[in-house]
């Protein structure tokens, strides 16, 4: 089964969204799942569809910054992993660092950066899973193994 990166993209202007959203949607690895305009709505979507992956930027109108609604997040149970879009992500870098955000987006950004920032979240989220899921099968094995040894041990005694 393909893994699928869902992603909810949060920013003010709606031109660029809808440049991102098309970029990344011809990939069948990722699927944008929400649009947010606006700081509640990025709320409301982050806790309502649960993303594995919030596209935010950083510096959007009305003093409303990613890295208020990354903090917002940051005690949850459920935290999507956050990516920063700025231009001027060098004048928060500590900031960022400190709320161990590691991927984001230099300003401007062409199809080649976004991919690449998408990949390696991407291969970041889905081994993990590929490999619990061979540990669950080799348990398994393990335990058959075992079980028709004992069998074979009860039989032969």
């Amino acid at each position: 089964m393909k893994e699928i990166l869902k992603i909810v993209i949060a920013d003010d202007n709606e031109n660029i969204v809808n440049a991102m959203k098309e970029k990344i949607e011809k990939n069948e690895r990722y699927k944008v799942i929400g649009i947010a305009n606006d700081e509640n709505e990025e709320i409301n979507l982050i806790n309502k569809l649960r993303p594995n992956l919030v596209i935010t930027d950083l510096k959007k109108k009305n003093n409303w910054c990613g890295l208020d609604i990354i903090k917002e997040n940051e005690n949850k149970e459920y935290k999507p992993i956050f990516c920063i879009v700025s231009a001027s992500v060098h004048d928060y870098i500590k900031e960022i660092r400190n709320l161990e955000i590691k991927y984001y987006l230099n300003k401007p950004y062409d199809t080649e950066d976004l991919f690449r920032v998408l990949n390696h979240i991407y291969d970041d989220i889905y081994p993990k899973a590929i490999i619990e899921v061979k540990k669950e099968i080799l348990k398994k094995d393990y335990d058959n193994f075992w079980n028709k040894i004992i069998k074979r041990l009860i039989r032969i005694g």
